[in-house]
């Protein structure tokens, strides 16, 4: 039988105290984020420099000037992704706006891409591509880096798969039920080691650390305290060997069109 964890965000012990220290970490995140990304800023702008010299020593026509161009190419799209991070990072302390879903999960996986293994495949079911809620933009970015990362971490020998599922609307159990519901499921999947029942049990506790799914063992409180915030939900069900199914369910979604991405 698969083990079962479920946290939520209106009942837990951590609802009552994860608004106040949710508040308290999005602006130290925020002002992180922002010294983070000033930071590689200034190291993009040296590989720019030298780039730049190599390719006038090496000649623009030399097998040597095209890999010079490909790292200034990936240069480029590190200063896009340090421009996502301080433009996440100016969201933090501001009110919950209306933001897009699929929007925040597409700039986290473009963020962590880089560093997640070859043999690891994120695949993305999306059936509610429009799919909004109000919240902190920074806020769902946590969630989702916390839980991509996680179960990049679960997965050894470097080789499985991560499945991220976007749906709804739904009820609050995750099931259509095509009766005015408005909540959002989302599901991450992996493939990788699993967890026993005692993990899932305090996985959501702050500093708690079951090795390498856990990495620090910060991220699963973040991300709790956050679903606190939006009144969601979250059940992690896991197979020791079989990997882990994380459920987070948001209410008060809607389901049309955003006008323009936030």
């Amino acid at each position: 039988m698969p083990a079962r964890g479920k946290q939520e965000g209106k009942t837990s012990s951590a609802g009552g105290h994860g608004r106040g220290r949710s508040s308290q970490a999005e602006a130290q995140l925020a002002k992180m984020a922002a010294g983070i990304a000033h930071d590689l800023n200034t190291v993009i702008t040296t590989i720019y420099g030298f780039s730049e010299q190599a390719m006038e020593s090496a000649g623009e026509k030399s097998r040597t000037a095209a890999y010079v161009r490909k790292i200034i190419s990936a240069a480029d799209r590190a200063r896009m992704l340090t421009a996502r991070l301080l433009s996440l990072s100016r969201h933090a302390a501001n009110e919950k706006m209306a933001v897009r879903i699929t929007d925040i999960l597409s700039e986290t996986i473009d963020l962590v891409k880089p560093s997640v293994p070859a043999g690891i495949k994120i695949v993305r079911k999306i059936n509610a591509p429009e799919a909004t809620i109000e919240a902190v933009p920074l806020q769902l970015f946590r969630i989702f880096l916390n839980l991509i990362m996680n179960a990049v971490q679960a997965i050894e020998e470097k080789k499985g798969i991560i499945e991220i599922t976007v749906d709804g609307p739904v009820n609050n159990k995750g099931k259509r039920t095509k009766k005015n519901d408005t909540c959002l499921h989302i599901r991450i999947s992996d493939t990788g080691k699993g967890m026993d029942r005692d993990t899932i049990e305090k996985m959501f506790e702050p500093y708690f650390t079951g090795g390498g799914e856990q990495g620090t063992g910060l991220g699963l409180s973040v991300v709790s305290d956050a679903l606190t915030d939006m009144h969601g939900t979250i059940t992690v069900s896991s197979v020791k060997g079989h990997g882990t199914i994380v459920d987070m369910i948001i209410p008060d979604a809607t389901f049309g069109s955003v006008s323009e991405k936030n």
